[in-house]
């Protein structure tokens, strides 16, 4: 039998003794070191602050390669976290530079979405996914192509010659173009480069223009110049926002995209602060504000759920975490491969007038 508080109290008068509240949870305290790219967190902080105490000391640098060098400079011990992304993580792994998560001590890591779980070939994961985003989406205007796309076998069917437009970026156009030809990203082989080269030069037969930015890629699809177009999330949605009339394809050969999120350096020398700071940014509520903070889609499954309504379908997320498993993520293949792809790139570029 439970006893109401009133009589419980009324008994602990009577017999000298004092009803206390439970102790508030006790805050962790000191600091944090963290590297991020400048604007990328900040709106998350001040409710981390607040809420363990811990004053965040946050540098920021302008790529990956300067995060790490940064480390370096400042000597293994002084950082706690830095965010890093696209390959860049499998660089600092080599080098000592960061440590496998204890995902025990993170328990937001639960509700992220499997597939953006980057889990390592020695089993451990080293970083969260704090964010994503999609390459290799197709954008078209469903009024001039007279029905859904639904595939790069669709887009060089044959039926728009003339009428499709490439973005001028080396990298995602051989993968694009390795996914049509059911390739997997990683390391490719001289034939597998081979056949990218002999599959790319045949589709520029049936390229209008190639782009630099989507902003100019909106531009032509409003004047009716190409009808179908290379885009990412961000140049997709851009384009929406400004009124233009298109839908947005998920490839059905697949997908890569980019991921960036907070690893713990080695020898962190505050780790529950480290640990405690990776569970806010990847908490459902601060995930939920990605898509008005900074333009992408949440990572953690639960954040769905906040978002409002208008913004969940402004951005399509539904669709977007519908398509989820169609994900390869990139990663940094090296020089030689960049170096490849730029050769290729540029010989299929030749052929068609910007």
């Amino acid at each position: 039998m439970r006893t109401p508080l009133r009589l419980a109290a009324a008994l602990a008068a009577m017999l000298g003794l004092a009803i206390t509240p439970a102790p508030a949870q006790e805050k962790i305290g000191g600091e944090i070191n963290i590297l991020s790219w400048g604007n990328y967190i900040d709106f998350a902080l001040p409710s981390f602050e607040e809420k363990n105490g811990v004053k965040i000391n946050i540098d920021y640098y302008a790529d990956e390669q300067e995060a790490m060098n940064k480390i370096r400079a400042a000597g293994v011990g002084t950082h706690d976290i830095v965010f890093l992304g696209a390959g860049f993580e499998d660089i600092a792994i080599k080098q000592g530079l960061i440590v496998p998560m204890d995902e025990s001590r993170v328990p937001s890591l639960a509700d992220v979405y499997q597939p953006l779980k980057k889990i390592k070939d020695d089993g451990k994961l080293y970083c969260a996914t704090y964010s994503f985003g999609l390459n290799g989406l197709v954008v078209y205007d469903p009024a001039k192509t007279g029905k859904k796309i639904a595939s790069w076998k669709d887009v060089y069917s044959g039926e728009y010659k003339g009428r499709i437009g490439k973005i001028d970026k080396s990298n995602e156009q051989i993968w694009r173009t390795a996914l049509s030809l059911g390739m997997k990203y990683g390391p490719l082989t001289d034939e597998q480069f081979q056949q990218i080269e002999a599959k790319l030069l045949e589709d520029m037969k049936q390229v209008r223009t190639i782009y630099g930015h989507y902003d100019q890629m909106a531009q032509l699809v409003a004047s009716g110049e190409i009808w179908l177009a290379d885009a990412d999330d961000g140049g997709a949605r851009q384009a929406k926002a400004k009124g233009l009339p298109i839908e947005i394809t998920y490839p059905a050969e697949g997908l890569t995209a980019w991921y960036d999120g907070p690893c713990i350096v080695a020898q962190a020398p505050h780790p529950e602060a480290a640990y405690a700071f990776i569970n806010h940014m990847m908490s459902p509520e601060i995930q939920a504000r990605l898509p008005k903070e900074l333009g992408y889609a949440p990572a953690n499954g639960k954040a769905l759920d906040m978002i409002d309504a208008d913004t969940r379908k402004a951005m399509d997320l539904d669709t977007l975490v519908t398509n989820i498993p169609k994900i390869q993520f990139q990663y940094n293949l090296g020089a030689d491969f960049d170096k490849r792809a730029i050769q290729i790139w540029e010989k299929a570029k030749a052929t068609v007038a910007k």
